[in-house]
């Protein structure tokens, strides 16, 4: 059986530097558990492909009453953060794109209460478009199609291209 495709596309009227989109965030929650559904807040998202994890703010955390389930070590562009407290959230992207069960760390964001990282994005397809001096970027998971610019465009890829994974930190 196919698993059900889940998508949304983002469109603007110009070029942007941020990809942001409307999300949903509550308590963890198992949709199959008999008590009911935690009120959820609404926020906007930050897409962020240089982030490993997803960040919420100190005011999702407030919002929601989450207690910190851990800590860990952020390494950012500004050095090495000891002790973040980490939650675990449900978070809701726009139409029906769901993530139950998320780790996030909380994080100190400049204009947005969530950013959504890699953790969420490699889940699925993530395409960005500035086509005709508009940005718009889509989402769609489960993954059911490769992106290759190059193949489509009948050209080989440079020999030394950057390798996927190559500069993770250990």
């Amino acid at each position: 059986m196919t698993p059900r495709r889940h998508s949304f596309t983002v469109k603007s009227s110009g070029i942007h530097k941020r990809l942001v989109s409307t999300c949903w965030v509550y308590r963890r929650w198992n949709p199959e558990d008999t008590t009911p559904q935690p009120p959820r807040r609404q926020y906007h998202a930050v897409w962020d492909t240089g982030a490993t994890v997803s960040t919420v703010s100190e005011r999702v955390v407030e919002d929601l009453g989450l207690q910190a389930e851990g800590y860990d070590k952020v390494f950012h562009v500004g050095g090495v953060e000891l002790n973040v407290p980490q939650y675990y959230i449900n978070l809701a992207v726009l139409t029906d794109v769901h993530f139950p069960g998320v780790r996030v760390l909380q994080g100190k964001l400049l204009g947005t209460d969530v950013l959504i990282g890699m953790d969420i994005i490699n889940r699925g397809d993530f395409a960005v478009s500035n086509k005709n001096g508009a940005t718009s970027f889509s989402f769609r998971i489960p993954s059911v199609e490769d992106f290759d610019f190059a193949s489509a465009d009948n050209r080989p890829s440079p020999n030394g291209a950057a390798r996927l994974g190559e500069h993770e930190p250990n």
